[in-house]
């Protein structure tokens, strides 16, 4: 075992990180503000692991860090530095990427204390950071150039390149900021609680530089660092499937047979030239960098490396099949970018150029259907067909279908169709409260069709109108709604699983009868689903039974707040506690409201919701009146508030959303609709009778 300190790693050495690995992934359960001294105890991660690891090394003794596998690369970047060797890194990057910030980071603390660790000023820069030499510069550590972490990381980590800098930014570079980031925080707080601080620091850079021990091996010539590099990476935290496949797509191309210079043989191997294969290496590169630009495009939410992969394989390559586990990892893997594959010429340097070429263009899509605000002004008709189905619930099923209507040159075309998975997700989940997988084979096998045009848009839009045909059932809306109103505990529709998204779309449709553009009383989606903004005209606390609002509380005080409460809603007295739960939480007193401030007065009376200038001249213009267009028309359309109301409000709404799924107004009558709506016993005969009980 050929244990090294990270002194001994970079003596007369460049390092680099290769093209095929992945990109720098350590990280903390905290980052940015969080990460704060009182609760390092809990943080959890690699980073912390490592910095624990440092401080915790015994006076005289080294911490063992691990294995790191290099490769010597023949053709030095730096000819002018002929006593420095040049290799790359093919296991134990993440480490020694963490281990160079944290140097960097107590390199740039000790320039602040007017402090040098080497015995030459400059001695620590040279060896671990960057050599200048009439005006050249020499990167000791880095990534291979055409990785766009490269120069995020001589800007952001080593503080060089300041003037140009046409870096993009990922989650992998995001990751290295937030590293050196929780190393400066880290280092700061150590010094802090120290009483000398140079020589504190310098005991630190000691600890990291002599007492961290790498196993290194250098690996030889007849062994493939490709294959070593998936094999060990096996282990640890383990390679997305983006990342694997990556390497996998590099080790292949590197297997195609060079056509000799004298060789008059015409095969597509034979005829593969090394500057073809260069160019090949090439476009996987840069193919890599669009596709980690696209999917960690919203560094608040970066997307699924695997998700990715799975959903344009279905796309792709049109051999879904539910019965198999990881059936693309398997396929693509083990079946089709196969070593055996390219020997035999099945697999040709043409096929994975054009399956790069597909993935890459696909990814900037598949970023742009999770995060519609990055559609371009143009395609701003695309993008609101996809921000309905993202209310509706943008279902796993739907993806590759769109993803494939997204990638032709006609992709307006398919507007219907994207509309019509809406119309399928809502009346097949939602009203026949169908399981979220009915329907998913069809919907995969069809996106193959889509993306090779074997099927026009017009077809793919009849398609999916015919898919919910099979699928939606008036009669399970109805079952649904029974079971619903008469489980114990129930919230009616207030607990329906469509709720939002047809309050929203009602409130849409109100606005465009109305004609209103009045953006101060448009809801906004992300507010009113996240916040969950629906309103309980009736509120919950009126509709509870005495023993309920107490909860084992039977105080005056409480007993006077009840009190208070069912004063401000008396004509819901004479009801059952379980008929004003029905009614409180029945459509007809369910509203969409803009503004969550609004729970502050969910107890008033109705007047007082309606506006709180209604309380007197020195409350504020806020309520009802003032909200959305639903909650002004409640606002104009009544003066009280009453179970008739949340009747007569509830019958006109169901018509709305008969409407929505397609069905005739007409089609409920008033006793069919009042048992939807769980208000059967407000039913002309059963009013009648409460009259004449009382």
């Amino acid at each position: 075992m050929d244990l090294k300190s990270i002194h001994d790693v970079f003596t007369s050495r460049i390092l680099r990180i290769p093209s095929y690995q992945r990109g720098y992934s350590w990280s903390n359960s905290e980052t940015g503000d969080n990460v704060k001294a009182d609760n390092l105890k809990k943080m959890k991660g690699e980073l912390i692991d490592l910095w624990n690891d440092i401080i915790n090394i015994p006076e005289g003794k080294w911490h063992y860090t691990g294995l790191l596998t290099l490769v010597e690369v023949k053709d030095c970047e730096y000819q002018w530095l002929p006593r420095y060797k040049q290799f790359a890194i093919v296991d134990g990057q993440q480490r020694i990427t963490s281990i160079l910030i944290l140097i960097t980071v107590m390199v740039e603390k000790a320039k602040k204390l007017g402090k040098e660790f080497g015995i030459r000023e400059g001695d620590t820069t040279i060896r671990y950071l960057h050599i200048e030499k009439d005006g050249l510069y020499a990167y000791i550590f880095g990534y291979d150039q055409d990785n766009p972490s490269d120069k995020f990381f001589r800007q952001h980590i080593l503080g060089l390149d300041v003037v140009e800098d046409d870096s993009r930014e990922s989650v992998y570079t995001e990751n290295l900021k937030n590293a050196k980031s929780f190393f400066e925080k880290m280092v700061s707080q150590y010094l802090k609680d120290s009483d000398n601080e140079e020589q504190s620091l310098q005991e630190l850079f000691d600890r990291v530089t002599g007492n961290l021990r790498f196993n290194e091996y250098i690996l030889p010539e007849d062994l493939d660092e490709y294959v070593v590099f998936e094999t060990m990476n096996n282990r640890g935290k383990p390679l997305s499937e983006l990342e694997k496949l990556k390497n996998r797509l590099m080790y292949l191309s590197d297997k195609f047979q060079v056509k000799s210079e004298d060789s008059e043989n015409s095969s597509l191997s034979e005829n593969f030239t090394i500057a073809q294969k260069q160019d090949l290496i090439s476009s996987i590169n840069k193919g890599w960098i669009t596709i980690y630009q696209a999917l960690g495009a919203n560094k608040e939410s970066p997307l699924s490396d695997n998700n990715f992969i799975k959903a344009h394989w279905i796309t792709y390559f049109d051999r879904y099949n539910r019965s198999e586990s990881n059936a693309h990892a398997i396929h693509l893997f083990n079946e089709y970018f196969t070593l055996e594959r390219v020997y035999d010429s099945s697999l040709t340097a043409n096929h994975i150029r054009h399956y790069v070429k597909s993935l890459q263009s696909c990814a900037v899509i598949w970023n742009k259907i999770h995060h519609p605000r990055f559609f371009e002004a143009h395609e701003n008709n695309i993008k609101l067909s996809i921000l309905g189905l993202h209310r509706v619930g943008f279902q796993a099923s739907f993806k590759p279908l769109v993803l494939a209507a997204l990638s032709q040159n006609n992709a307006s075309d398919y507007l219907p169709m994207i509309e019509a998975l809406e119309n399928y997700a809502f009346k097949v989940f939602d009203v026949s409260d169908r399981l979220s997988h009915t329907g998913n084979s069809r919907l995969y096998r069809r996106a193959p069709r889509v993306y090779y045009s074997n099927i026009s848009a017009k077809d793919a839009y009849n398609e999916i109108q015919n898919q919910t045909k099979d699928y939606y059932v008036f009669l399970f809306f109805k079952n649904q709604m029974q079971n619903i109103h008469e489980a114990r505990g129930s919230k009616g529709f207030y607990g329906w699983s469509g709720i939002h998204y047809f309050l929203f779309e009602y409130d849409s449709s109100l606005r465009a009868k109305n004609l209103t553009s009045t953006q101060a009383s448009k809801l906004n989606w992300q507010d009113f689903k996240g916040k969950n903004t629906i309103e309980h005209i009736y509120p919950q606390s009126a509709a509870l039974s005495y023993d309920q609002y107490c909860k084992g509380e039977d105080t005056p005080e409480k007993k006077s707040d009840y009190q208070k409460i069912q004063q401000k809603w008396s004509a819901f007295e004479d009801y059952t506690s379980d008929q004003r739960s029905r009614l409180c939480n029945s459509l007809g007193n369910l509203l969409a409201i803009s503004h969550s401030d609004n729970a502050s007065f969910s107890n008033d009376q109705f007047e007082h919701k309606v506006d709180q200038l209604n309380k007197g001249s020195s409350y504020k213009a806020r309520g009802y009146r003032y909200d959305s267009m639903s909650a002004q028309i409640v606002a104009s359309r009544y003066p009280n508030w009453t179970p008739e109301t949340i009747k007569e409000r509830g019958i006109s709404m169901l018509k709305a959303l008969l409407t929505m799924i397609d069905e005739d107004q007409d089609r409920l009558s008033e006793e069919e609709a009042l048992v939807l709506l769980g208000l059967e016993f407000m039913s002309t005969n059963n009013v009648q009778q409460l009259v004449e009980e009382n």
